[in-house]
Formats: C-alpha cells, structure tokens, sequence
C-alpha cells in the first residue's frame, strides 16, 4: 500500500537528517510509538489495534506505562506472526469478505513483510487531513519532513491542552503545514504568530479540519512545480480516490497576482491573505473528479453569479471597490483566461458603459442597453446589443466599438470569463460612482 511506501520514504529522509541507521521496525519501537502512543493520549487511531483497545477499557483500566507496554507488546506479536488485515496493515484490505472493506479482499496469497506493515503506520500518520474527510499523502521530501516536526509540537500542543481531544493526527498535520510553509512561521516558536483552529463543545476542544484550499494554498508556496497527491479516507469503511495531479504553477501563479492587484488597492486596511478569505465552488472530492487541481478545480465560490445566464440577480457588496473577495474573482478570472492585459480592457469598457449609462438624455433608456449588453450569454447576442449602444452613445461609441472587436475573438470557452471580468468592473464603476 501507498502508506507503506511513505512510511519509508519518510525513515529515509529520517535517517539522513538525523545520522541513524533505523528500518521501520527499529523507527517505530523507538521513535514512533514513544512519540504517539507512550502516554495516556495518543495522537493516533488505528481502529481495533491493542493500542485501540487498551484506549476502550481506559476508564476501567487507566492507561498506565505497563498497560501501554503491554499493548505495544501485543501489537508487535501480530505484526511479526499474523497474515495482515486493515485493522493494523493500514490502508490494507478486511480480515474477510464480509467486512466493510471488502471489495480489496482476493483470493492471491500476496506476501506482506512486516516492514511494510510497520511502515504503514508511520506512512498513514503522514495523511494530510482537509474538510470532507479525506487525507493526501504527498511524496516530497519538503512536505514529509515538515509534517515529521509538526508531530512533536502536536504532542508539545497536547501537553498544553489538557482538555485536548486526542487522535487528530491527520487534522493536525492539516493545520501543520498551513503554519509551517506560511511566510510569518517561527519554527522555534511555532505558535506565536498563529494559534491552531479549534472548536469546544462540553468542555472538550478539538481541532478543525483545514478547508483543502488552505492545504493546496500552502503546497504552491513551498512546491511551486507540478505534484501528484495520493486521496484517501481510513475509516469503517476505506475510500480511495486514487492518485490526483497537483498542478502547483498554475496555484501560485493565481497567488502571485492576487498579492499585485491586492497591492494596488489604496485605502485598503487589514488586508488578508488569500487563504483566508478564498471559499472554492467544489468540496474536495468534486475538485478530485476533474482529474487534476489547478486553476479550474479551485474557482471561486459564487462566481457563476456573475456570468452569462445565472437566473437572478448578482450578489451586490457594499464598498465594492474595496471589496477582497471581488480581487478573488478578478484574479481567477485572468489566471484562466492567461492574459493580464484584458483585465485593463474589462475596466476600461465597464467605465465607458457606467458613463453611457449616467447619461443625462434617456438615462432609464440607456440603463436598461446597457444591463441588455452585460447580459448577454453568446458573442453573437453581445453583437447586436453593442451596435444598439453603438448608435445611442456619442462621447463612448468608438471606445465601446473597439472594446467589443476585442471580444468577439475571444475563445467561444473565454467568453462567460471575460463577461463576468466585466460585470464585476462595471459593478465597481458604478459603486465609484456613487461615492
């Protein structure tokens, strides 16, 4: 299983960084289990392993060294002697076919060391968990490592919380690696500038699951270049959604123009990063289905309000010329559309149609062909209602003319992106205008 080859990627880069010679066995007697399971909290869940069942009886028999020993005694017994299930082969198949992961059992007798059984577990508590329940495992030595040191300050975090719900480590790892690749992370003190996102409910507090975009956010600071992210769930019943392309450069080039046109806002207080305020139109496992995460996984929640054909009225914003979230549109719209030169030519027509619009003479007329024109759903609707505001404007006529000769050669596909560009820079014409 792919846990099993993380898992020893992750003793590799170990051993390397650290001067030790460990297989996964040795790493996970003496590094592993003292980390997770050598207290009365464990960070993790392995569901119907000894750790598991010693965690059951903790309130009729409290989780004391021995018994801990004990459990890891009883484990390593069925790791060395016993043919390989899902309750301790993590990612593995059911013990039979009636099980709720049933559908991996065959009749092959395939030979699982016990290597690979020791390395799934270090490789399943590498997932990477994000809203929707689902993990990534990302094979890079930058990713396992940092979430490798994220494990000790989970436990460090553990032991400020007391109150602190355990076995989230795939929830951590989230919040982890969101920290550690932001641009203000203290690696010496990892909590200062950002505290772990949490919920209390009856006096516990447990950890929130990152949203994904977060993660695919942080992966492209650090990454940049294209990966692939193996999507999964571990539970009572396993999912797989198999290996997903991570198209990193297209993330980060939608970053990197929102950090410019952020930049340019004058007057703008408490500006925000755009992972906290990005909010994407699929859930994580709709994204997956596309086939890769790039620029078209990721579109903006709500946006489709502002294209050709949405059936009611856009959502308006209050002090929309200072608005985030409409940067969030804008960029997207440009990093699909790979022309920042149109973004100049969307507000320049959106400010010729604002003005034709204010017109002294006939303004109920001129509103109503302008709102005809920014309505349009085909190049071919757009044609006939620009020659009608062609022929009613005298000031705006040529500028409008010349921005539509621009429009009809777009890419049939091109068009509802540039149309919602442009509904929302009229939007921002208009909110100016009113200031």
């Amino acid at each position: 299983m792919y846990t099993a080859y993380i898992g020893k990627r992750l003793i590799e880069l170990y051993n390397k960084r650290e001067q030790t010679q460990h297989n996964a066995s040795s790493f996970y007697k003496e590094v592993y289990y003292q980390l997770f399971f050598d207290d009365d909290r464990f960070l993790q869940h392995v569901n119907n392993s000894k750790f598991d069942q010693a965690y059951k009886q903790k309130k009729k028999t409290p989780l004391t060294a021995a018994i801990r020993a004990q459990a890891l005694e009883a484990q390593l017994v069925r790791i060395e002697n016993d043919m390989p299930d899902g309750s301790f082969y993590l990612g593995g198949a059911a013990a039979d076919s009636t099980a709720g992961t049933s559908g991996q059992v065959n009749s092959l007798a395939i030979e699982i060391p016990a290597e690979d059984v020791y390395a799934s577990w270090i490789g399943a508590a590498l997932g990477i968990g994000v809203n929707g329940g689902l993990n990534l495992l990302v094979d890079s030595d930058a990713v396992i490592l940092a979430l490798l040191d994220g494990w000790h300050w989970y436990r460090e975090y553990m032991k400020q919380t007391p109150s602190l719900k355990p076995h989230q480590i795939n929830t951590w790892n989230g919040w982890w690696l969101t920290n550690a690749f932001g641009s203000r992370f203290n690696p010496d003190s990892p909590f200062t500038m950002r505290q772990p996102t949490v919920d209390t409910k009856e006096g516990v507090i447990s950890l929130k699951t990152q949203p994904w975009i977060q993660v695919i956010f942080a992966l492209a600071q650090k990454l940049e270049k294209p990966t692939t992210a193996y999507v999964y769930s571990m539970s009572q019943m396993n999912t797989t959604l198999g290996f997903v392309q991570l198209q990193l450069h297209e993330i980060k080039h939608e970053i990197d123009l929102y950090n410019k046109l952020v930049g340019e806002i004058s007057g703008l207080d408490n500006i925000k990063s755009i992972s906290e305020i990005y909010e994407t139109q699929f859930g994580f496992e709709r994204a997956c289905l596309q086939g890769a995460i790039g620029l078209r996984a990721v579109e903006p929640a709500k946006l489709r309000e502002y294209m050709p054909g949405f059936k009611g009225p856009a959502k308006s914003f209050k002090h929309v010329q200072e608005n985030q979230l409409f940067k969030i549109y804008e960029i997207w719209i440009i990093a699909m559309l790979n022309n920042e030169q149109l973004l100049q030519k969307a507000q320049d027509l959106a400010e010729a149609l604002n003005f034709f619009s204010q017109g002294e003479r006939g303004k109920k007329t001129n509103a109503q062909l302008v709102s005809n024109f920014l309505n349009s759903s085909s190049r071919r609707e757009l044609v006939i209602h620009a020659t009608k505001l062609v022929e009613e404007s005298n000031e705006s006529a040529q500028q409008i003319d010349e921005a539509c000769d621009e429009l009809v050669k777009l890419p049939k596909q091109d068009f509802p992106l540039f149309m919602a560009l442009l509904r929302l820079k009229y939007a921002v014409a208009e909110a100016k205008q009113t200031v």
